[in-house]
């Protein structure tokens, strides 16, 4: 499969395929917004600011036409060593809510990481398109797991953990897909297995078990099972030591995940009143403005990481229904073009893009369930927030001018 080598002309028509479902999830989101901001004056709600941040980033959107895909996938490396910096400055900003995720540039608060997730994804296409032959080679194969492992370390300090976990499931979508190995992908990801195995001795058990039978039937060498077993076996004997090394908050986020009763009034309320609210609201739901979970305050974070609580309370399951559709649409649709295209660079481009929005989705809709820990990652094209609609929305026009070098 060749490269992006084509000129640009930016004079594709957009796909509808693609276009659809974004538009009704813009709608669907402003819609619940509208509803979280009845309360509040207009021009300090959060309706209105996301407003403006959509007006911005259709124009910046429209702007990147301008701009071959040639020149951002030639300038990925120096975009990566720009994150880099950008990430490690906001060590030096004013901690906010307990973390260090901002850049605040005259009034305006800008976060490096939601960005940091296209460049990554720029730098791991352009790495993987380039180097594909050598990919077969194991130990080549992890180079690309350092370049989204070292940004994800610098966000897991800030703390963000639900972020630092988006660009490594990121790569490992992009490396599956240029190619490497399915054994090679599996030996990379089974030390986070262990540790996370390694919290339960049972569970532990049954994971060491599943990867001697693995290691068996794959006819790998004596010597590289032997080491396989080692390294997994003593991750998994470091769980106690993470779990103390968890902040707090942390803890109490993946407890209440296994049972949110066990602190009803503490970290695990959000999830039980999100709970109540998409069960109360019934197929159809209450009608816009007449959720009592949302208006009445006892959901209390409504408009970013549980917004898809205030739809299900106010438009009922057929809404939650509806967006998933959407997703499901979008997803596909990025993904059948991905296999389409004839340019390497921008078939894993547009794949890693899928997988950040999956990811997003797969997550928040857990979090808003009681499936997954509360880890702060927002709904695509629904939650508030500047940084991350921008994000998305340049996710999309980056596929749409991508594939417009297509003949």
């Amino acid at each position: 499969m060749p490269k992006l080598t084509r000129s640009y002309t930016g004079l594709m028509v957009w796909d509808a395929l693609i276009l659809i479902p974004v538009g009704v999830l813009l709608l669907l989101g402003f819609t619940g917004l509208f509803s979280t901001s009845l309360a509040a004056p207009f021009f300090s709600s959060t309706f209105f600011r996301q407003l403006i941040w959509l007006v911005l980033s259709l124009g910046l959107v429209w702007l990147l036409k301008l701009i071959s895909p040639r020149v951002y996938m030639d300038q990925a490396y120096r975009l990566y060593a720009l994150m880099i910096v950008l990430l490690l400055l906001t060590y030096f900003m004013p901690a906010v809510s307990g973390g260090r995720r901002w850049l605040v540039i005259g009034g305006i608060g800008l976060q490096p990481s939601e960005f940091g997730k296209i460049i990554v994804v720029l730098a791991l296409a352009k790495f993987l398109a380039e180097n594909q032959p050598k990919l077969e080679r194991f130990h080549f194969a992890l180079l690309p797991l350092a370049i989204a492992g070292g940004p994800a370390l610098l966000i897991i300090g800030q703390p963000d953990l639900g972020t630092a976990i988006i660009f490594m499931t990121t790569a490992f979508a992009m490396m599956y897909w240029a190619g490497v190995a399915p054994m090679h992908l599996f030996v990379m990801a089974a030390p986070v297995i262990s540790l996370l195995a390694g919290f339960n001795f049972y569970t532990f058990s049954l994971w060491m078990l599943l990867l001697v039978l693995v290691l068996y039937f794959s006819r790998s060498k004596l010597r590289w099972s032997v080491i396989n077993f080692v390294v997994n076996a003593s991750f998994g004997t470091l769980a106690p030591t993470l779990w103390n090394k968890l902040q707090p908050y942390q803890q109490r986020r993946i407890l209440t995940m296994l049972d949110a009763t066990s602190d009803p009034q503490g970290a695990g309320y959000q999830v039980l009143q999100s709970r109540t609210a998409i069960g109360s609201g019934g197929f159809f739901g209450k009608g816009l403005g007449e959720g009592t979970q949302t208006h009445l305050r006892f959901l209390p974070v409504t408009d970013t990481d549980f917004i898809i609580a205030v739809i299900g309370e106010e438009f009922g399951f057929i809404a939650i229904l509806l967006a998933l559709i959407l997703y499901g649409w979008l997803l596909l649709r990025m993904i059948d073009r991905a296999a389409t295209t004839q340019y390497r660079s921008a078939s894993l481009t547009i794949v890693g893009f899928a997988t950040i929005l999956l990811v997003h989705v797969f997550v928040n809709m857990g979090m808003a369930t009681g499936l997954m820990p509360v880890t702060g990652l927002p709904l695509p094209f629904m939650s508030y927030g500047g940084s991350f609609l921008l994000t998305c929305l340049l996710m999309i026009g980056m596929t749409h001018y991508i594939l417009a070098v297509e003949p």
